[in-house]
């Protein structure tokens, strides 16, 4: 089993720091996906928590060599029970890490979400626009229409451009042809609160390179889980979301 760490209460950095959120960060192995979306797409995580959690956090192990297995619930109700903001749970594939996120900060429909380390992904309107903090960032995005026919669970063609640093630090364009496609009804349940949602897959393509992003979307136009494109170095984050409103 992967070892232990303490894990400490510590304060949030910027804006809102008068909350205190409990550091669960950095993943240190992914052992598997489950194909259940109520415990979300990636559930089977070596995750550094504190002794005291391990009875909360860890199921049973098959065997000695095993690895442990988180229960993504109660990860959600620590993270919710620390710090009283909105909150996301991410997943990203190629770093086979996870973290709970809170707000850091919010500018009309651009939304910041840090770890306390200020690892943040940055979302305007739900989809992802920015990284800092995570090596091979994601620089900017421009997303055209997207955003507006996501939230409406809509069909439709764009371009979007994504925006990346290249060997000499200069920020160079990936300009893409976009299409967004509805698909079957999902429903799960998550840190409490039931989403009926429909999943749309966006397909956009430049010069070789092909990605897919997902939506999980409510009918109210609520993005309930996502799974998006970083970049080439980091493939892609899967966010959950885990409480939308500041108590």
């Amino acid at each position: 089993m992967g070892e232990i760490l303490a894990v400490s209460r510590m304060s949030w950095p910027g804006p809102r720091c008068g909350a205190l959120l409990l550091a669960m960060l950095a993943a240190l192995a992914v052992s598997g996906c489950g194909s259940d979306t109520s415990r979300t797409e990636g559930t089977k995580i070596a995750l550094d928590v504190a002794k005291g959690l391990k009875a909360k956090l860890f199921s049973s192990r098959k065997s000695p060599a095993a690895k442990p297995e988180v229960d993504a619930e109660a990860l959600a109700a620590i993270a919710m029970d620390s710090f009283p903001g909105p909150l996301i749970m991410a997943r990203i594939d190629k770093l086979g890490t996870v973290s709970a996120m809170g707000e850091f900060g919010r500018n009309g429909a651009t939304r910041t979400f840090a770890t306390p380390q200020r690892q943040t992904l940055v979302f305007r309107n739900g989809l992802l626009v920015g990284t800092r903090g995570l090596g091979h960032d994601l620089m900017s995005a421009d997303f055209g229409p997207a955003a507006e026919l996501v939230s409406r669970r809509q069909a439709g063609t764009y371009r979007r451009t994504y925006r990346f640093l290249d060997g000499e630090g200069i920020e160079r364009p990936v300009p893409m042809a976009c299409e967004l496609t509805p698909g079957e009804p999902r429903s799960f349940s998550f840190a409490g609160t039931r989403y009926a949602t429909l999943q749309l897959a966006e397909r956009c393509e430049s010069s070789g390179l092909a990605i897919v992003n997902d939506y999980w979307v409510t009918q109210g136009g609520t993005i309930a889980m996502s799974r998006q494109w970083i970049g080439a170095a980091l493939g892609y984050v899967t966010i959950t979301l885990v409480r939308e409103n500041r108590l």
